[in-house]
């Protein structure tokens, strides 16, 4: 395995179309961005996007404690969904875009819980936290994929690379 840094601004990424079909088109275009960079590559690339997602307002990744401490006061105590985007392009050209949706319930959250070093943990993430770091303090239930919230779904991939097509 080799990580290639693709060349998609997604700040600048226009969720014009509905956020299931929005979030297939950015993982295909981080995927197809690397592809053509590596020209005559024979690889596999896999490219994958988590958002989070509450009561129609998607909550990017983060760039700041501010934004980090009010994403959790708009999560606390609420359910929210995280959608994750896979795109597999296969050497010879195939493409095969997944959408895995996993519900994240949260417990509520106090003031005294948003700490520093959770707001640190945040920096970065698509809803201001990582389940797999100290985020998962805040989680009641999830109702779907962990790897999803994680980063990208293991089980879906593990799907596409074991299909006739691979």
């Amino acid at each position: 395995f080799e990580c290639q840094k693709h060349l998609v601004n997604e700040r600048k990424f226009d969720f014009k179309s509905s956020i299931t079909k929005s979030i297939l088109e950015l993982v295909q275009m981080k995927a197809e961005s690397v592809r053509n960079r590596l020209k005559n590559c024979n690889n596999i690339i896999i490219s994958g996007d988590t958002v989070v997602y509450r009561a129609g307002k998607i909550f990017h990744k983060t760039n700041s404690k501010d934004e980090i401490r009010q994403y959790l006061k708009l999560l606390s105590g609420r359910k929210h969904r995280v959608f994750g985007g896979l795109c597999v392009v296969f050497s010879n050209g195939k493409i095969i875009r997944r959408l895995v949706k996993t519900d994240v319930y949260f417990n509520n959250i106090s003031q005294d819980e948003i700490t520093d070093s959770i707001l640190e943990d945040g920096i970065g993430k698509s809803g201001g936290y990582a389940i797999q770091n100290l985020g998962s303090r805040f989680v009641k239930k999830i109702r779907g994929c962990y790897t999803n919230v994680v980063g990208i779904s293991i089980p879906e991939l593990y799907k596409i690379l074991k299909s006739p097509e691979f």
